[in-house]
């Protein structure tokens, strides 16, 4: 029996968490969870009946710094220890389009290969920009409306203007590409990237960058020598009817990302009919009814 570990990175919604945990509960499947400490909601129990269920001490997490990268290799080690078939990457705010089994027999197909979406919309220099040094790190997304927060966005403009015009001559980008940070990745893969020496290169390379977390895995799949195992490499330009290679259909041409509602139902249909067996993302302070019907469409046999 192929063994799955799912690795959930949580920041919020943790009732929709234990939802997203009770349609993964399978006995071919093991679950990790990593919880955002800054997150200031509840958290709730959540259990399961056939997975193991590990959840990890929590660390503190914020949007665009290397703290992402952390959370996603802390999960990473912790799973990898169990040797699974393959691993699967997720958000709290991800849902399977599809059930257990279809996810099995799609994967027993494929063992050995990378589940990734590769990106066409970012410049040589925007790769550059976002490798270079950045001050504040902790602070790239400012939640209020207030004085503070506009100068941040506006002094995390200029920033990014002037690392722009120097970054040509400064640094490389040699093996970069950009792409998901949310991926289905196999055995082989997995053990290497998080083998201690390259989790020490990891850290010096990206550490101080800028959204970093979406340049991870593509790097490390060229580093490694592991590209041409990856599933489908063609790049996206985010427009509705494009696969996406990581399997999880994102809608980026709506918003950044568009979270679903229950009017879009039909749409996650044809989604999951291209060959998408996840999506993202969903919130259950949006659109409630949406994560429900999802939630039946993953556990109906």
């Amino acid at each position: 029996m192929s063994k799955h570990a799912y690795l959930i990175i949580a920041n919020r919604n943790f009732e929709q968490l234990a939802q997203l945990v009770k349609v993964l509960d399978d006995e071919r499947n093991d679950i990790y969870i990593q919880i955002d400490r800054t997150s200031r909601e509840h958290r709730v129990a959540i259990e399961t009946k056939k997975s193991v269920l590990k959840i990890l001490d929590e660390i503190p997490i914020y949007w665009g710094d290397y703290s992402q990268i952390q959370a996603e290799l802390n999960l990473f080690s912790a799973a990898a220890v169990q040797h699974y078939d393959f691993y699967h990457l997720m958000s709290g705010l991800d849902l399977p389009l599809a059930n257990q089994d279809e996810i099995h027999d799609f994967f027993s197909q494929h063992y050995g290969q990378q589940f990734v979406t590769f990106s066409a919309q970012q410049t040589d220099v925007q790769l550059r920009v976002r490798m270079m040094p950045h001050t504040f790190r902790h602070h790239f997304r400012e939640q209020s409306d207030g004085f503070l927060s506009l100068i941040a966005r506006l002094y995390r403009r200029m920033e990014n203007k002037a690392l722009s015009i120097t970054a040509a001559a400064k640094t490389s980008v040699d093996k970069i590409e950009y792409g998901s940070n949310w991926v289905s990745l196999s055995d082989d893969f997995v053990q290497c990237m998080v083998n201690p020496d390259n989790l020490k290169r990891i850290r010096s390379k990206f550490s101080k960058g800028y959204l970093v977390d979406e340049l991870l895995v593509p790097f490390e799949l060229n580093d490694l020598g592991f590209r041409d195992t990856v599933y489908y490499s063609q790049p996206v330009n985010d427009l509705p009817r494009e696969f996406q290679g990581n399997l999880r259909y994102i809608n980026w041409w709506d918003g950044k990302p568009y979270t679903w509602r229950e009017k879009d139902f039909d749409t996650l249909i044809r989604a999951k009919r291209m060959g998408h067996l996840f999506s993202r993302k969903f919130d259950e302070n949006i659109d409630a009814d949406i994560v429900q019907s999802v939630v039946q469409l993953s556990l109906n046999k």
